[in-house]
């Protein structure tokens, strides 16, 4: 009878352990620009962010494929030594290779970023806060210090002009509520742009993504192109955030 008892007792202990650590996880599935899924969309589930959280309140996100390829990692916690919360953000490519690291500063969104080639440090990409980035590349004497993401593409002359244009079209008439659409502009080496699309259906309203969507297609837009981790021109995408407020 006690054996029983015991028994039972550490069957119903590890059920309520299982159950704890179910709470604390949170799957989500995410489309091919890592941004949640909708399915209304038909858009096509390439990974899962599944987070979870340590008895210590770490928190912890990783980025998986569906064959389970982990593609990135990142540990968020309180770090004593700099006295503030960093993220600690590991990328990898299709084959596992580790490809980058991120350290930021949550507080105040400072962040350094060291990008590897075979297992070998090729760049790092620091920002400092106030629009400024440092972009140093192993063999090249002098960084690159810029008020922008080198590794990203570049309004010509500058996104002020757009914006103006953007709220000049943009109607209210069918909006309900507020929002955030992120635009992705695919750009080439050459800074040509060769689509534009909706990044996050599943969290965007659909009539607010279709009309912005319309004016960022009607807007002749101009690119210096970004660059890749060795400094040389490269195609990519440029994640544009427009927020939309409903008074």
């Amino acid at each position: 009878m006690k054996l029983k008892t015991l028994l039972f007792f550490i069957a119903l202990n590890t059920l309520l352990s299982l159950r704890l650590f179910a709470q604390g996880r949170e799957i989500i599935p995410l489309n091919q620009y890592k941004n949640p899924l909708d399915e209304t969309k038909r858009e096509v589930h390439t990974y899962n962010k599944i987070i979870t959280y340590t008895p210590d309140s770490i928190k912890i996100e990783k980025i998986y494929t569906l064959d389970n390829k982990l593609r990135s990692t990142t540990r968020e916690s309180y770090n004593p030594e700099l006295g503030y919360i960093e993220a600690v953000t590991q990328n990898f490519d299709s084959l596992s290779y580790h490809i980058s690291t991120r350290f930021k500063n949550v507080e105040n969104d400072m962040w350094l970023e060291i990008f590897f080639e075979n297992g070998e440090e090729v760049s790092r990409l620091q920002y400092s806060g106030n629009k400024m980035f440092r972009f140093d590349i192993k063999g090249i004497e002098s960084p690159i210090i810029t008020t922008r993401n080198p590794l990203v593409p570049r309004f010509i002359p500058d996104r002020s002009h757009f914006l103006n244009y953007f709220h000049s079209r943009y109607k209210h008439s069918k909006q309900r509520e507020s929002g955030i659409v992120i635009v992705g502009i695919h750009t080439d080496k050459n800074g040509e742009v060769t689509k534009i699309e909706c990044l996050n259906y599943g969290e965007a309203p659909n009539y607010m993504a279709k009309e912005v969507l319309a004016i960022f297609n009607s807007y002749d837009f101009k690119f210096e192109p970004a660059l890749d981790i060795k400094g040389n021109p490269k195609s990519s995408i440029l994640r544009y955030p427009i927020r939309i407020n409903y008074n």
